[in-house]
């Protein structure tokens, strides 16, 4: 007598066995599969850092023309300000490198302030650094803001909210590559002036841009 199908035996056990199987390979490709992807997006995929400006506090901002005879046209601001500023890692195997990275702080596209460095320091993957800028200044002088400032900050002195731009610019390594990427993090800023004896206004988390080299490696 020949051999049966399993399917049209009395007994269900050789069924019942076979599809088992069935479903325990299938179980196994989906988790190879699953295994694949994670291993193809840690090592093959690189990822540039996120960050966010998550906290800051304005306690001085203020806007005069120069008393020199002289030169009645410049502007001088005075400022105190510190922002946090977050970077993280998203990647799953890589670490990141990032060199001493310069600080800016900019006003109606004029720059204030731009002479603080933070240090360089590594970063481990799937890790994120919080980094905190303070900065201030008496009537400094703003050569090169524009016609239009003055009255720019007037507007926004009346609004209640002073629009700044924190920048950071650097170079950043991934760990294991020896290409070496320039980086910017720059974070639009919307600010409340406070008087520091008082409690702060709370600030809502601000999303930054990433600015970096659209090369092989970065």
């Amino acid at each position: 007598m020949g051999q049966r199908d399993c399917c049209d035996c009395d007994c269900d056990d050789c069924c019942n066995c076979s599809w088992t199987a069935i479903i325990i390979w299938v179980v196994v490709g989906i988790v190879l599969t699953v295994v694949l992807i994670v291993l193809i997006l840690a090592f093959a995929v690189i990822k540039p850092p996120k960050a966010t400006a998550d906290d800051a506090l304005l306690t001085r901002f203020s806007l005069a023309p120069s008393t020199n005879a002289s030169t009645p046209q410049l502007q001088l601001l005075s400022y105190n300000a510190t922002v946090t500023i977050s970077l993280r890692n998203p990647n799953m195997y890589y670490g990141i490198s990032y060199s001493d990275l310069a600080t800016v702080f900019s006003f109606n596209g004029t720059k204030f302030d731009e002479l603080g460095t933070v240090r360089a320091f590594d970063q481990g993957a799937k890790k994120t650094t919080a980094v905190r800028l303070t900065v201030g200044g008496v009537a400094k002088a703003l050569p090169k803001l524009s016609a239009a400032g003055p009255a720019e900050f007037t507007k926004e002195k009346e609004a209640g909210t002073f629009q700044i731009e924190a920048r950071l610019d650097g170079v950043m390594q991934y760990k294991g590559r020896s290409k070496k990427c320039p980086l910017v993090v720059i974070c639009p800023l919307k600010l409340q002036l406070v008087d520091p004896d008082v409690a702060a206004t709370a600030f809502q988390q601000t999303k930054c841009t990433i600015l970096r080299a659209k090369t092989s490696g970065c």
